[in-house]
């Protein structure tokens, strides 16, 4: 339900009282992790050559009925559109690097996840970024947006990019893309 994922004022029993598992954690604790070992660095696609712009605009608002009434259900949506199994809304040739930018139209913050490959970002609100950024999840705020750039290596076939509030992406802020 939308509003229920933040877990505040929520008991760990089912309406009915019933509890639904327990933890018991038993044992020695252990040892400290080591130091995260040293990563390569990232390529930046800063001054890459951009092979595609796209823009994937991120909205929402009160559904309507077949009366023309407000339904009271949002409508979530990517490009005007939501999510439907059966039809591929991006593809991308294998090895290009695009430049997305992702727009919300919307009065709230959509954390947008694309699967398999991480975004750079280049701009945030109008303003470049200082620094390369890479993320697996990129922040869009309310009534903005972020650009980024995407090397589409090393994966061909279909995966998916959504809204990370399960809310969003379950009411249809997902989208398919087709690596080929």
């Amino acid at each position: 339900m939308m509003g229920s994922t933040s877990g505040r004022g929520h008991s760990p029993a089912g309406p009915d009282g019933t509890v639904l598992a327990t933890f018991a954690v038993a044992g020695a604790s252990a040892a400290a992790p080591g130091p995260v070992p040293a990563q390569p660095a990232q390529r930046d696609l800063r001054a890459a050559a951009v092979t595609a712009h796209r823009e994937q605009v991120f909205a929402m608002d009160m559904g309507m009925n077949g009366g023309g009434t407000a339904s009271g259900m949002m409508n979530f949506t990517i490009n005007g559109s939501a999510f439907t199994a059966d039809r591929v809304d991006t593809t991308v040739p294998i090895g290009a690097i695009e430049e997305w930018t992702l727009r919300n139209t919307s009065p709230m913050d959509h954390p947008v996840h694309l699967h398999v490959w991480s975004m750079q970002i280049i701009e945030q609100a109008g303003r470049p970024v200082d620094n390369p950024e890479w993320q697996d999840v990129v922040n869009v705020p309310a009534r903005s947006s972020v650009r980024v750039r995407i090397a589409f290596e090393d994966f061909s076939g279909k995966t998916v990019y959504h809204c990370h509030i399960l809310d969003h992406e379950d009411s249809g802020m997902m989208g398919l893309i087709e690596a080929r």
